[in-house]
């Protein structure tokens, strides 16, 4: 279970409605993802996290979603460089506020990283090998965290935008995932909850201080959560999920 004190968030841009979205989806609603979204931050804080709320940039549709532009270990923060080209502007404001608070480093061209392909457990950083993010981020990971007890694991994904859309951290060694994405095996050593297939969505979860966020829509994922010792609470990210959008897109926890 992660521990944290403090969340980066970005408030939802008008531009939103022109985010990346999946084939098939219907049109978001962004009057609706801001009332969501601030919902979400509210029950941040209501967790226990200072939010460091960054203003929205109608240049970049898809900015909300803070997850993608840094990932932080420790006392070093990593900013990314995004695999969506349109993307790489989103970066700077995240890097300023992190420069507050941690060490920078820097993904560098050609490699492209999206923070949604990371997963951290504990002393492993499990990174996903997508569509956005390539092997040579995952040699430039090494490399920084080389200093670190931190081990880099690579992990082919499949049919899928991000590794965290298909599997996500709980605390006290469990995961909950949809299996058939990825090798199972760089996960031997954890406990996992199924997602069922009509609640896919529901692989992504935001576990907090205690708490574990499930979206909206997913009952029998929340029920076998808590059946597995956690505390819950719901949100409906409806409009976040239109654009491919999960619980952990729209905040950087540490």
């Amino acid at each position: 279970m992660l521990v944290a004190t403090k969340a980066i968030v970005r408030d939802v841009p008008s531009s939103f409605d022109k985010a990346i979205q999946p084939e098939g989806q219907a049109a978001i609603d962004v009057e609706l993802a801001r009332e969501q979204h601030g919902y979400y931050c509210e029950t941040l804080m209501a967790l226990g996290l200072s939010l460091i709320e960054l203003p929205a940039d109608d240049r970049f549709p898809d900015s909300c979603y803070v997850e993608d532009a840094a990932i932080v270990v420790g006392d070093l923060a990593v900013v990314s460089r995004p695999g969506a080209k349109a993307r790489r502007g989103e970066t700077k404001a995240v890097e300023a506020a992190l420069k507050e608070h941690k060490h920078i480093q820097r993904i560098a061209a050609p490699a492209t990283l999206d923070g949604g392909d990371v997963l951290q457990i504990e002393d492993h950083l499990f990174v996903g090998l997508t569509r956005r993010t390539t092997a040579t981020a995952v040699k430039q990971l090494q490399q920084v965290l080389s200093a670190t007890d931190t081990e880099v694991v690579p992990v082919e994904v499949r049919d899928i935008l991000h590794l965290k859309s298909a599997c996500t951290y709980l605390g006290e060694g469990v995961l909950v995932w949809r299996p058939g994405h990825f090798p199972p095996e760089p996960f031997d050593r954890y406990e996992t909850i199924d997602v069922p297939s009509r609640e896919a969505h529901a692989a992504n979860c935001l576990s907090v201080n205690g708490c574990v966020i499930v979206p909206a829509g997913a009952p029998l994922t929340r029920e076998a959560i808590e059946s597995a010792g956690f505390d819950t609470m719901e949100i409906d990210i409806s409009e976040s999920r239109k654009a491919g959008g999960g619980l952990t897109c729209s905040s950087i926890v540490f």
